[in-house]
């Protein structure tokens, strides 16, 4: 686990410790995920920005190796603990083995039943997604045991309707729906849809940008320039 610290004296005194989780393939990270976790750091004054590259993906086959994929987060991740220390210096930002030493596919379920284990059970625990992934919640190894554990928070894509979700989803995100200030006070349970961001960009595309740019002079558009440099130093997403 890497841990980037905020400045000294900056975090202020909480009733409720605040923690998001952003976990993904990160195959590779890029600037969406990244302004999504500097987003929900800032909506939800998050104590902890707990990054986790997945370890076994049950829905995906083919990633990249963990170890690339960690080293990627971790280059990434020194850029958005500058920016936090500026726009939200009370938020620590920390890259997670936890799914990646884990043996087994990484179940979003059992990542948050572990750390609602350790964050006790009085703090608030969010799940930061996409809407892409919101849609497709049902979809999930468990999916309902996850509002057990935490809330679940999703930035909206551009275009993105709540009826491409099913009538099921539709159902609990009208139970469930909570304002930031609701998802900050409580422990678990609710869902925040923030259609602030509008940022839609895809790892698919982002890869096969990738294998055609192996002497390119400047990283693609929504790469940070750390990355662009530890994926061609690597050789990685070759075509």
């Amino acid at each position: 686990m890497t841990v980037f610290s905020p400045a000294a004296g900056t975090a202020p005194i909480a009733p409720r410790r605040r923690i998001g989780v952003l976990g993904g393939t990160f195959d590779p990270i890029h600037t969406g995920h990244l302004a999504l976790g500097a987003l929900f750091a800032r909506t939800l004054a998050l104590d902890e920005l707990v990054l986790m590259p997945a370890g076994q993906q049950p829905q995906k086959h083919g990633s990249t190796a963990a170890e690339h994929r960690l080293a990627m987060t971790r280059l990434a991740a020194e850029g958005l603990a500058a920016e936090l220390a500026r726009t939200q210096p009370a938020t620590q930002l920390i890259v997670s083995t936890r799914e990646i030493e884990r043996a087994g596919p990484s179940y979003t379920v059992d990542t948050l039943r572990e750390l609602r284990a350790d964050a006790g059970p009085d703090a608030s625990l969010s799940l930061l997604i996409g809407s892409d992934q919101l849609v497709r919640l049902d979809t999930w190894h468990a999916w309902r045991e996850l509002f057990d554990y935490a809330h679940v928070c999703a930035a909206a894509r551009p275009g993105f309707s709540r009826e491409t979700a099913s009538p099921t989803l539709r159902e609990m995100f009208a139970e469930r729906e909570k304002s930031a200030l609701g998802v900050q006070s409580t422990p678990c349970g609710g869902i925040l849809i923030d259609d602030s961001l509008a940022v839609d960009i895809s790892a698919t595309e982002l890869r096969a940008t990738l294998a055609h740019a192996r002497d390119a002079a400047t990283p693609p558009a929504n790469l940070p320039e750390s990355v662009w440099q530890y994926i061609r130093a690597q050789h990685l997403y070759r075509a």
